[in-house]
């Protein structure tokens, strides 16, 4: 359900809305923008580039809430200067957010989802806090009916990326059903000593740091995902393992130091990969450890540099990622594997050697697909799913479903007609 909702049901919601709205709100709108022209001047509509879905850029539209007061320098005066009574008036009632349902309407935005922040928050992001550009931006989001501006920026992404996690249709009624209940109590309008929001910054990101790379587990995909840091240059400190039988072994000439608690000991910052093929095992170490999970890609895979990839991700060689492909956290993206145009892999997934997956095709989290298999366009493949070695996927395999064989083909029938015309 959550996988059909995400894919068609969440547009459908937001058109449903949208467009009436549009109608009904026709007149505010024409109101709104006559007090702004005469209070506030011209243009009347703001437009400022914004980062949407993938962090690709769109125009965002407001209405237009500060005046354009000036220094005797010519540089512009602070924001609470700049706010006169109209423009506050404008921001705690949301009214300035109105034409934003055009953005809805053209499908940049969505009616809810992350707010859409400043784009040079971009390179400020930690991988875990870019993960609320996996979806679309919204108008109004989990964290705006939960505090808006009065929420620190580190909690405000904690309930950005939870949405991520959590977005369903059910979620969607209470937070625009809470949206109302804030924007008639006006709370959270602003940060305290602040007319809206200080500016974000990430102190932990703004000074370089050395940081050791560590591969955490020592089977026989280590060997790849070694094999794959190696090739792109980065030096690896360990390995660390759970079976005491690996330690004091190598993994291609890498030392298997210990057990993975081991990791903790380490001073300064680490980063590392999980190279353990269970999915499951992947998502619980993930969220165990506190690392700097890195994404890898081998120098002979081919990643369009529009395809979006989340943080402990692995592509190996030969493996292809097309145009506008979207990839979760933790997934394993095999030797000669390949992910065509619009596709989505969610979370700890995995992609065994030499699948291909075809356009707009969506795999969910902890999902795998066997050696070889295949999947045709538009197809759904649900959490917690497997598709066996070899198998052609022409259907939606619901969420914990396993699929195994390959397609029957109607070719009999063709081939007894050919063989009627040669006896006539």
């Amino acid at each position: 359900m959550a996988g059909f909702y995400v894919r068609y049901g969440k547009r459908f919601l937001d058109l449903a809305i949208v467009i009436p709205a549009l109608l009904v709100l026709a007149p505010v709108l024409v109101v709104t923008a006559i007090v702004v022209r005469i209070h506030l001047g011209t243009p009347v509509l703001y437009w400022q580039e914004r980062p949407g879905l993938g962090g690709r850029l769109f125009r965002i539209c407001k209405f237009r809430t500060m005046i354009d007061a000036r220094a005797a320098d010519g540089t512009l005066l602070p924001d609470e200067r700049r706010l006169p009574w109209v423009g506050r008036f404008l921001r705690s009632c949301s009214l300035d957010e109105l034409p934003e349902l055009w953005n809805v309407l053209l499908g940049q935005m969505s009616l809810v989802g992350p707010r859409p922040l400043l784009t040079h928050y971009l390179s400020l992001y930690s991988p875990e806090q870019s993960r609320r550009h996996d979806v679309l931006p919204g108008v109004t989001g989990w964290a705006q009916v939960n505090g808006r501006n009065a929420v620190a920026w580190e909690k405000r992404f904690e309930l950005d990326v939870w949405y991520v996690d959590n977005m369903s249709l059910w979620l969607d009624i209470r937070i625009l059903w809470m949206t109302i209940a804030a924007v008639l109590s006006r709370r959270g309008i602003s940060a305290s000593g602040h007319v809206t929001m200080p500016e974000f910054a990430s102190p932990a990101r703004a000074v370089p740091q050395a940081r050791r790379v560590v591969v955490i587990g020592a089977g026989g995909h280590a060997k790849v995902v070694v094999s794959t840091l190696k090739a792109c240059g980065i030096e690896i400190e360990a390995v660390f393992d759970d079976g005491p039988r690996a330690w004091g072994s190598d993994v291609l000439g890498v030392p298997v130091r210990g057990s993975i608690d081991m990791i903790d000991e380490l001073d300064g910052l680490v980063s590392g990969v999980i190279a353990i093929g269970d999915n499951a095992v992947r998502e619980r170490l993930a969220r165990r450890l506190n690392i700097d999970w890195l994404t890898v890609i081998h120098p002979q895979a081919i990643v369009h540099q529009s395809a979006q990839l989340g943080p402990g991700t692995v592509v190996f060689a030969g493996a292809v990622v097309q145009p506008d492909v979207v990839v979760g956290r933790h997934v394993i993206i095999n030797t000669a594997a390949s992910i065509d145009h619009d596709g989505r892999v969610g979370d700890f997934a995995s992609i065994a050697p030499g699948a291909h997956l075809a356009g707009t095709v969506t795999l969910g989290r902890r999902s795998a697909l066997g050696t070889g298999s295949s999947v045709i366009p538009k197809i759904v493949i649900g959490d917690d799913a497997s598709v066996g070695a070899g198998t052609v996927v022409v259907r939606d395999v619901p969420p914990g479903r396993t699929l195994i064989g390959q397609t029957p083909r109607y070719l009999r029938a063709f081939e007894s007609e050919g063989n009627d015309r040669k006896a006539a």
